[in-house]
């Protein structure tokens, strides 16, 4: 009777164990996991601001004045006479190429 109480008890003390142990497994994985979905919401705000503000700067780089600027002044490029502009598609324009003043 004795050596059976002590084969259950000693079952029931490593059943005891093993479950803690794999408790604190477990309570480990969580908080690891927690800090990796932290750093994660962090790099995706980081992003987000990234994306806003590459946003902006393509939204000022698209703006006519400043392309017209570059184009004058940089490259050295004007409207064309209207007896330059040569259609590719055989028909005769009707409009002026370039800006209209």
């Amino acid at each position: 009777m004795k050596a059976r109480f002590l084969a259950l008890w000693t079952a029931a003390v490593l059943a005891c164990a093993a479950a803690f142990i794999v408790h604190l497994a477990l309570r480990y994985e969580t908080v690891r996991l927690g800090y990796e979905v932290g750093r994660e919401r962090r790099e995706q705000r980081r992003l987000i601001e990234q994306r806003r503000l590459l946003a902006i700067e393509a939204a000022t780089l698209r703006q006519a004045d400043r392309i017209e600027a570059v184009a004058r002044g940089t490259l050295g490029m004007d409207v064309p006479e209207p007896e330059r502009v040569v259609p590719i598609d055989g028909q005769q324009r009707r409009r002026a190429a370039g800006r209209v003043r």
